[in-house]
């Protein structure tokens, strides 16, 4: 079956910062902490919409066959004119799926120690996370 493209296009993704621990003797768990940020960001060819996204996984915890950090910034591009709200949803949703399933790749392929059931991030619900960030950062103001 033919695909439709996505309106909301990834332009380009940057790496800010990237850590990477391996240990082959520590349990098999996870804790992951994703912040988020909508940015502009302005290139030579203009004004683009953007994402901020830090990912900390297993940051303190002890003993763990994995921890990992990453800073990223997404740079997206809409192929249609949209009203703000449906711009807005598309790249948090969208945009925040697409940078954590690059993270998710990065780090399977840079564990060179671990087997590859170890080095498996988990899926994570993107929807529950964007509505309650959304609903601290509006209390929170």
């Amino acid at each position: 079956m033919k695909v439709k493209f996505s309106q909301l296009q990834l332009e380009d993704i940057q790496i800010k910062n990237f850590s990477l621990e391996e240990n082959l003797e520590g349990q098999n768990r996870f804790k992951i902490d994703i912040d988020f940020d909508p940015v502009i960001v302005e290139t030579d060819n203009g004004k683009f919409d953007g994402l901020l996204v830090h990912i900390r996984i297993n940051d303190r915890a002890r003993n763990v066959k994995l921890k990992a950090k990453a800073e990223i910034l997404a740079i997206f591009k809409f192929t249609e004119e949209l009203d703000e709200e449906k711009k807005a949803r598309l790249l948090l949703y969208n945009g925040l799926s697409i940078v954590y399933g690059f993270v998710r790749g990065i780090i399977f392929q840079k564990c060179s120690y671990l087997l590859p059931k170890d080095r498996i991030i988990p899926s994570v619900n993107i929807a529950q996370l964007i509505e309650e960030t959304i609903q601290v950062k509006t209390t929170s103001n």
